[in-house]
């Protein structure tokens, strides 16, 4: 930390409930050896994740041991999940978040513990840090009202001082502000935004004309400024997703920014009234490590027995047992919560089923194309799940992803399920859906769809389909699912059905199905099957995909 200027966030792994495979694997086949400086152990667990369920991808990295410290000793270590020092053991933080009991109040522990200066993060020789990044982020997202992942990129990441926070709200109010009479595009503007802020952050390297990166050769100012920004934005991503895991904060309809979710403003103003703002001063590593690992050194509201009770009540339940222990109240309102859930998510299906969500699912389709919202990924699961609900006329239409109380996206689908299944009476379709493009879409859905497909085909014992959305299909992808659909594959089940959309293609098939009132399933179930009769014959997949096109707008009608 002795060069950093900036706040910076945990990249790697990038959702932090990947800590919990990751750290399990370490735990099981690692605990008591020395990782420091031990590059064989670190190759070893990289090749044990590698060879596991949880890894995604199927590139080996030229540097395993690298890449392992990459994944073990930045966030699972700073969040004191793990202890790398002497040998490797799993914290009591790390046992708790291994149960998997309350996911989001284990991370809320640990991530305001999170704190710059530590005897893990030394004091920078340039910059007076005294911050918890994620207690202030939280106290912004309050202060503030809402926030977006553009401020946190620009100003959030300047807050390495918890006593600069009033400066930080006035430079997001001025950024707010000035930007309704400016001139040029938002576009423009917020690039304008971004390098004067850089300029400003890193006058002494621009004055000094240190302006070489680690990801170039190139000193050019213009490219200093791109690697920051980029990197800045890297940050704010990494900060959004680690706080949605508290389940605190939620996203704003239709503008999908950052705010205090309404079902949990008293725990917000609870931890935001009762954690200090100040680091904690530690006399030794060990006397940090003692604080660090212990999950319940920081005090949540549901650790308060009378409020947790007054919780209960709030959510309707006054038929209680009020003498149980605090765990014990908190399975009750865990279930009272996922009641909560449950039928938020059914008001939003029975409010999607009226169209009147159609303009919105349009434009947030544009949102995901431009990468405007705050994880694209997600956002696609999300938003076609909304499109297929909307269309309607299925016994359900399950998106595997995981909402929150509030209904808004919170994390993808588990790996070995599809991303959302949809029933009708004699015949079950699975859509998969992905950003990725080119090779990348090949090596990271060539296996998975056509498994997923068959897993799905056994369990409902139905004629399956399989609708796979990308941003733009790739030419490896559209090979591989034209042959595949001919062979009879016994993994998969016999011939797989997989039916590739664009995106664009995707909007064109609901806005088909919406303008002509679709009321039929049958009609949904013929042209499936006959986008696959017709790859059954026809000459190659370039001719099978115009087809597919052509098809689009009539298959309602």
């Amino acid at each position: 930390m002795s060069k950093t200027k900036a706040l910076f966030a945990f990249t790697s792994p990038r959702t932090i409930e990947k800590i919990i495979p990751e750290i399990k694997i370490l735990s099981e086949n690692f605990e008591g050896q020395k990782w420091s400086g031990n590059d064989q152990v670190q190759i070893d667990f990289f090749q044990t994740l590698f060879d596991s369920e949880y890894y995604e991808g199927d590139t080996f990295p030229s540097n395993p041991a690298l890449a392992a410290r990459d994944r073990i000793t930045r966030a699972p270590k700073a969040l004191g999940f793990v202890d790398l020092k002497p040998t490797v053991k799993l914290t009591e933080a790390g046992k708790l978040l291994l149960a998997e009991k309350r996911l989001d109040e284990t991370f809320t522990r640990q991530l305001l513990k999170f704190q710059l200066p530590s005897p893990y993060h030394t004091k920078s020789k340039t910059v007076d840090f005294s911050v918890k990044p994620y207690l202030e982020l939280l106290r912004l997202v309050k202060v503030l009202g809402s926030i977006s992942k553009t401020e946190i990129a620009l100003f959030f990441s300047q807050l390495t001082n918890y006593n600069d926070f009033e400066k930080i709200v006035s430079k997001i109010k001025d950024f707010q502000k000035n930007s309704k009479p400016y001139k040029g595009s938002r576009k423009m503007y917020v690039a304008e935004c971004f390098e004067n802020e850089i300029l400003e952050i890193f006058h002494q390297e621009v004055q000094d004309k240190k302006l070489k990166t680690r990801e170039s050769s190139d000193t050019s100012l213009q490219k200093f400024i791109k690697t920051k920004r980029a990197n800045m934005k890297d940050y704010a991503d990494a900060f959004v997703r680690y706080i949605r895991a508290t389940e605190l904060v939620t996203f704003q309809k239709r503008t999908f920014r950052l705010i205090i979710s309404p079902q949990k403003v008293e725990e917000v103003n609870y931890i935001l009234k009762g954690v200090d703002r100040k680091p904690s001063v530690f006399k030794n590593t060990s006397e940090f490590k003692n604080y660090l690992f212990n999950p319940f050194s920081i005090k949540l509201l549901s650790d308060n027995k009378e409020l947790l009770i007054k919780q209960i009540e709030n959510l309707g339940l006054y038929e209680f047992d009020r003498t149980i222990s605090i765990e014990e109240l908190k399975d009750i309102l865990d279930r009272l919560r996922i009641s909560v859930k449950s039928k938020n998510i059914e008001e939003k299906k029975k409010e999607l089923k009226d169209y009147k969500e159609l303009p919105d699912i349009l434009d947030v389709f544009e949102q995901i194309k431009k990468k405007e919202v705050p994880d694209a990924p997600l956002f696609l699961e999300w938003n076609v799940w909304r499109a297929l609900v909307m269309l309607n006329y299925a016994k359900r239409v399950d998106g595997n992803f995981i909402m929150d109380i509030d209904g808004m996206p919170l994390n993808y689908a588990p790996g070995q399920k599809p991303d959302i299944e949809s029933e009708y009476t004699d015949f079950g379709i699975i859509t998969e859906v992905t950003m990725s493009g080119g090779n990348t879409q090949y090596k990271m859905e060539s296996e998975s769809v056509p498994r997923h497909f068959g897993k799905a085909k056994e369990l409902l014992n139905k004629e399956m389909y399989c609708l796979f959305v990308a941003p733009k299909i790739s030419e490896g992808t559209l090979a591989h699912y034209f042959n595949l659909n001919r062979f009879n594959t016994k993994l998969y089940g016999g011939k797989t059905k997989i039916i590739p959309l664009s995106i664009d293609q995707f909007i064109e098939f609901i806005k088909s199905g919406i303008e002509n009132k679709f009321n039929n399933p049958e009609k949904l179930k013929n042209w499936l099957e006959r986008q696959w009769l017709n790859n059954q014959k026809m000459e190659d997949e370039n001719v099978w995909s115009e087809n597919i096109d052509k098809s689009i707008l009539k298959w309602a009608s």
